[in-house]
């Protein structure tokens, strides 16, 4: 009876994540491009894109603590219905060209991304320890619909109100939102138990090598696929001039990379161990990294924005799987949701870093500062793999050094 509750979770749980991509996926193609033409300073193109990661951010802690206190379940549905409003309110601003209450509504739209962030440790809730990477797993990769439901609605709709760009998108992704309810509803996920001492302190948490890998690899390397994903339409339509076919295409199959590995990523945590599907997620940074910076033509960011998000895979499911894998069920929701504030803090900074880089030194700066985050997940693998070493494969250091 729990395998087919869980599976009922899971399966509910994959279609939210579809859509909530889908909903995140229209606003990476269109916001800064929005941004660009309502913004009184350049500078400011990515500013509602980063208002999202912020109140994200500032949602992580807040949603996880209130969803020990009243169930899963009701946290998300309310912040679907938070998701619908505030891209509703999107296209209302491009109608009546305010870019601050396209920021205004932006930044709500991130509070129902923080909800939504925790799709995929509920999944992990009500399964087996050694099926939690695979829940994870198969949770996220709902996300492979989004990464064609999305462009398809960007490329579609941006000129469905006619005089006014992009207004659209955002009125077609509100209604999209509304039918999450409709499998939010019948999420079945018990509350935790809850003791006197509410589990063990959240300092001890951070006193384990593993919790803290997990975090670093879930938080950077989502932060650098952020990075990266929110200057590339700058990159795409208003340098390279390729045009919004070119970049929603690009956008497309960077989605797809992101999430088809998932169908497979909990299976090769289970066989191989999280550091090395860590390990491999870092290189394959360095791979796009490299590509971003060898060439300008379309199939140059088609290769390192695919190389990205085929990475962040790897990266964000292991480092999940890492942090699931510590709490108990009444420790969740401090664990949880302090991992997922770092990830969102992390996520915010790179997402304003990159559009203030790219408009004031270009392309080619903004893409080797990445390295350096990139290096410091390689460092902490490395540090785990000192801890570790008698129970990691030879091959793993290999990696790593």
């Amino acid at each position: 009876m729990q395998a087919k509750s869980n599976t009922g979770n899971v399966i509910r749980l994959a279609a939210a994540q579809a859509l909530s991509m889908t909903t995140m996926n229209v606003n990476i193609i269109n916001t800064a491009l929005v941004g660009s033409l309502l913004s009184p300073l350049p500078w400011l193109a990515t500013l509602g894109l980063s208002l999202q990661f912020v109140t994200s951010m500032l949602t992580t802690l807040p949603a996880s603590l209130l969803m020990v206190r009243l169930g899963r379940r009701p946290v998300f549905m309310g912040g679907v219905m938070i998701a619908a409003v505030s891209a509703f309110t999107q296209g209302i601003a491009i109608l009546i060209s305010n870019f601050w209450l396209f920021c205004l509504a932006s930044m709500f739209l991130g509070v129902a991304h923080g909800c939504a962030g925790f799709y995929r440790y509920a999944a992990a809730d009500s399964a087996e320890e050694s099926q939690k990477p695979k829940a994870i797993s198969y949770v996220l990769a709902g996300g492979l619909l989004a990464a064609f439901m999305g462009p398809e609605i960007a490329r579609n709709t941006v000129d469905f109100v006619p005089g006014h760009l992009y207004a659209g998108c955002f009125f077609s992704v509100a209604a999209v939102q509304l039918v999450s309810l409709g499998f939010l509803s019948g999420v079945k996920i018990p509350k935790p138990e809850r003791t006197g001492s509410g589990g063990r302190p959240i300092g001890r948490f951070f006193k384990m090598p593993i919790f803290v890998v997990g975090v670093i690899s879930a938080a950077i390397g989502y932060a650098m696929m952020s990075y990266m994903m929110t200057a590339t339409p700058l990159q795409v339509v208003n340098v390279a001039k390729l045009g919004t076919s070119a970049n929603a295409t690009i956008i497309q199959w960077h989605v797809v990379a992101m999430f088809a590995p998932a169908f497979f990523t909990g299976n090769l945590i289970a066989r191989f161990g999280a550091p090395v599907i860590l390990t491999s997620g870092v290189l394959i940074y360095l791979a796009a990294i490299a590509s971003a910076l060898l060439g300008d033509g379309f199939w140059w960011y088609f290769a390192a924005l695919a190389a990205m998000g085929f990475g962040w895979n790897f990266l964000y499911i292991g480092g999940s799987s890492l942090v699931a894998s510590v709490a108990n069920p009444e420790e969740r929701g401090r664990v949880q949701g302090i991992a997922d504030l770092v990830t969102t803090t992390s996520v915010a900074t790179a997402s304003l870093a990159a559009g203030a880089l790219h408009s004031q030194f270009g392309w080619e700066v903004m893409v080797l500062s990445a390295l350096g985050p990139v290096m410091i997940i390689a460092m902490a693998l490395a540090w785990l793999g000192m801890v570790r070493r008698s129970t990691i494969p030879n091959f793993y250091f290999v990696f790593i050094i």
